[in-house]
């Protein structure tokens, strides 16, 4: 298998932009009556896309899904509304730095020795040497040095 350029595997396999939910698919996949969700709405918890022409139905991006199962996860917990929302969006935000720094690192995909590795870029200062990333059978993360071009 040949190097695969990590804009292929971005754009390939995952494209959260086009998953969007009506609010009853959203209130299905959650959990959340629809009620629920008007009124977090109303109070700017959650807002759904813009409408385009006559549409009236209330659309919701990948983003509000996972805002919405946080804050019912909390809820659950026992947090007050306020509380699950702070912690949603103090989780959310974390997750965006995550989404960020794994976008930044990763560089592509690639067998090596027979084995599918995840390049995450130039390892030392004086880029002699990558981090490589493999799995094991048992979901077990391996990182690998190897000199550049090896």
């Amino acid at each position: 298998m040949a190097y695969l350029d990590k804009r292929e595997v971005i754009e390939s396999i995952f494209k959260p932009d086009l998953f969007k939910f009506r609010i009853g698919e959203l209130s299905k996949m959650t959990g959340v009556s629809t009620r629920q969700l008007r009124y977090w709405e109303s109070k700017a918890i959650i807002n759904p896309l813009p409408r385009e022409g006559d549409q009236d139905a209330r659309v919701y991006n990948y983003e509000a899904f996972h805002k919405v199962q946080s804050i019912k996860y909390f809820l659950d917990e026992g947090y007050t509304l306020k509380a699950a929302v702070a912690k949603t969006d103090e989780i959310l935000e974390m997750f965006g730095k995550i989404h960020t720094i794994i976008g930044h690192a990763v560089r592509g995909i690639e067998e090596v020795d027979g084995e599918m590795m995840v390049d995450l870029g130039i390892f030392d200062e004086k880029a002699q040497t990558r981090l490589w990333a493999s799995i094991d059978e048992n979901e077990k993360v391996h990182y690998h040095v190897r000199a550049e071009g090896e």
